[in-house]
């Protein structure tokens, strides 16, 4: 048992170092190209803090684990949206933008919605069949060219991007070493994650929305908190708003690909209550004008993480 905990430990740590190199890397090539703070971190820090899950996608469907890319996708989401904006907000109260409550949100929502009737109502028995997950794949990427187009329009209005001064070398070199780390951590974790739940007789559904989940969104976290040290409220609400649309669409999308993903109804009550948590964000400006997540906020949103976690035992 202590050989598995280690190799989860071990597998984390390759998977936040991985995950962020592959960000360093990706958001100095967009500074290169002067692209918006709310591009980066939707888009490039977004994908790239989302990295650890998708490579744990990967590694599930190919190994048969299906409950574990279900619930690493949804409780990655909740883990985003209660722990690390609560940490986050707890650290300096943030701002949200107006184009994530018009904009990128409202997709958010909606990304929930077509997961839930994929999952329940689609053309399988509880099946996300690889039809539906072209569907999810080209939804994400339609997203992500929007964001683009948005984040472009933007820098054409402020021009006053920072430029990165590292090589392409350097850049490269980031991204290669990212990807080894993830690919081994995700290995290390998956494989760790079905020896504890084996051995505790706890479901794999349960370890993946828990252990997985939080290790998984370790990068978000420390992301978050970084950005809004330093005051950047764009790079981190865009990273876990576009963390959590990728981890809904792209997760699925990823390993219903490779082999159809059988849903558990189980899952059916975290979806839920990720989809109450987000529209509560989205409607969050009808009760405050300032639209300001407060430290007050915060310490209530990191309460619910605990307690949801507390009832999924």
């Amino acid at each position: 048992m202590l050989y598995e905990i280690m190799l989860m430990i071990i597998g984390f740590i390759l998977l936040i170092k991985g995950a962020d190199f592959v960000v360093k890397g990706a958001s100095n090539i967009a500074k290169k190209f002067h692209l918006s703070e709310m591009l980066i971190g939707i888009v490039i820090v977004g994908i790239g803090t989302s990295l650890p899950e998708i490579i744990v996608t990967v590694k599930s469907s190919l190994t048969g684990n299906p409950d574990i890319i279900i619930g690493n996708s949804i409780g990655s989401c909740i883990c985003n949206l209660l722990l690390v904006i609560g940490v986050a907000s707890v650290c300096n109260p943030l701002k949200l933008d107006k184009r994530i409550l018009q904009v990128h949100l409202p997709v958010s929502v909606f990304s929930i919605l077509m997961l839930a009737i994929f999952c329940n109502f689609g053309t399988g028995n509880q099946i996300i069949s690889q039809t539906e997950s072209w569907i999810l794949l080209a939804f994400a990427i339609v997203y992500i060219l929007y964001t683009v187009y948005e984040g472009k329009s933007e820098v054409q209005e402020n021009n006053g991007t920072q430029t990165s001064e590292i090589t392409f070398i350097w850049i490269l070199i980031y991204i290669v070493l990212g990807v080894v780390g993830l690919k081994f951590g995700a290995d290390f974790v998956v494989n760790g994650a079905i020896a504890i739940a084996e051995a505790f007789g706890v479901s794999e559904s349960i370890i993946s929305m828990t252990i997985v989940s939080l290790g998984t969104s370790l990068p978000e976290i420390v992301t978050c908190i970084i950005a809004t040290i330093k005051k950047e409220s764009d790079l981190a609400i865009g990273n876990v708003i576009g963390s959590n649309i990728f981890n809904i669409c792209l997760l699925p999308a990823v390993g219903a690909m490779i082999k159809p993903i059988h849903y558990d109804l189980e899952f059916n009550r975290s979806l839920l209550f990720l989809l109450m948590i987000t529209i509560y964000l989205l409607i969050f400006d009808l009760f405050r004008n300032r639209r300001m997540i407060s430290r007050n906020h915060g310490i209530i949103f990191i309460l619910l993480f605990c307690l949801y976690v507390s009832c999924l035992f």
